[in-house]
C-alpha cells in the first residue's frame, strides 16, 4: 500500500484582501486586548495572543471575509475551555497550565496530520499553546478546544503526578484517610498505625502503561484498597475486640505500617499480602476500583 504523502503546509497569504483586513480590525483586533486581559486574570500571568493571520487564512475554503469573527470564535472557545478547566482543577490547574505554557502565549495553526486531523485539537510547542484546525475545516467546532486542553497540560513538567491523578488524590484520599486510619487503629489496637499510599512509586509503576485511564481514579483506587480491602478484611476476620488476633498482628507488624505497592506481577491473584521487615504490603499488579 502506498504511503500517504506527507502534509505540506500552504504558504501564508502575504497581503490579505481589504475586506478581510477590515473584518479582522472590527471583529478581532478591537477585542484582542480584552481577550488577553481575561486570560491574564484567569492564569495570574501576563498572557499574549499571537496569531499569524496570513498563515491561518490561507486555509479559508471560500470567498468569505470573516477572518476576524473566526479568530474571535477560536479565542472565545479557548477562554471558555480555560474557565471550565480552572473551575474544576482550581489552583493546581493554573499551576500545571502555566508550567506547560511557559511562553504565556496563544496561537492558532493548521494540524499537520492533514486529512486525519480532528476538526480542532491542541498542542503545546516550545511553551506556546496552539489551537490546531483541520486543513479543510477552518472555523469548525471552534468551541470544542476543551476536549484536548486537559490532555496537553496533564503531564506538565516539574510535577510528580499528572494533574488528573493529583486531583483524584485530593478529592478522595485526602478527604478520608485520617478517619480510615483511626478505624483501622481501632480494629487492630495499634493506636499509631500508619497507612502509606506509596503514591509516588505507584504512579511511576503505573505510568509506563499506554492507557492512562487510571489517572482519574488513582486516589479513589488507592483509598479502596485500604478501605474496601484492608479494613473490610480485618473486620470480616474478626479483629475488632479479639485481643489474640490483635496481639498476633502486633507481633509481626513491628513497623506499624500498611503500604500499598504496585508490582509487575503477583504470585497468586491480582492482590496479595506480603510481610517484609515488620511492614505489611498490600501488593497489586493492576489498579482498579472495581
Amino acid at each position: 500500500m502506498a504511503k500517504t504523502p506527507a502534509f505540506t503546509p500552504k504558504a501564508p497569504i502575504e497581503k490579505l484582501p481589504l475586506a478581510v483586513r477590515k473584518d479582522i480590525r472590527d471583529n478581532f483586533e478591537s477585542k484582542k486586548a480584552d481577550f488577553e486581559a481575561q486570560i491574564t486574570k484567569l492564569l495570574g500571568t501576563d498572557f499574549k495572543i499571537n496569531y499569524n493571520v496570513g498563515a491561518i487564512w490561507a486555509y479559508n475554503q471560500d470567498d468569505r471575509s470573516s477572518a476576524g469573527y473566526t479568530l474571535s470564535s477560536y479565542t472565545e472557545g479557548f477562554i471558555s475551555a480555560l474557565k471550565y478547566f480552572l473551575d474544576k482543577y482550581e489552583s493546581d490547574g493554573k499551576d500545571y497550565f502555566n508550567a506547560a505554557v511557559t511562553q504565556s502565549e496563544l496561537s492558532i495553526g493548521v494540524n499537520t496530520l492533514g486529512d486525519k486531523a480532528p476538526y480542532i485539537s491542541s498542542e503545546i510547542k516550545e511553551g506556546v499553546f496552539w489551537i490546531l484546525f483541520k486543513p479543510d475545516s477552518l472555523g469548525t467546532n471552534t468551541g470544542s478546544v476543551g476536549d484536548s486542553l486537559l490532555s496537553v497540560v496533564n503531564n506538565a513538567p516539574g510535577f510528580v503526578f499528572s494533574l488528573q491523578a493529583k486531583h483524584s488524590i485530593d478529592e478522595t484520599w485526602e478527604e478520608e484517610y485520617e478517619d480510615l486510619t483511626q478505624e483501622i487503629a481501632e480494629l487492630t489496637e495499634i493506636p499509631d498505625v500508619k497507612l502509606d499510599p506509596n503514591f509516588e512509586e505507584n504512579f511511576k509503576a503505573l505510568d509506563v502503561q499506554t492507557d492512562k485511564g487510571w489517572y482519574t481514579s488513582f486516589g479513589a483506587a488507592t483509598l479502596a484498597y485500604f478501605k474496601d480491602g484492608l479494613k473490610y478484611q480485618l473486620g470480616r476476620d474478626g479483629f475488632k475486640g479479639d485481643d489474640m488476633l490483635q496481639e498476633g498482628l502486633q507481633e509481626v507488624l513491628t513497623e506499624k505500617v500498611f503500604v500499598l505497592r504496585v508490582v509487575p506481577k503477583t504470585k497468586k491473584t491480582y492482590n496479595e499480602i506480603v510481610l517484609e521487615n515488620g511492614t505489611l504490603y498490600l501488593q497489586v499488579s493492576t489498579f482498579t476500583t472495581s
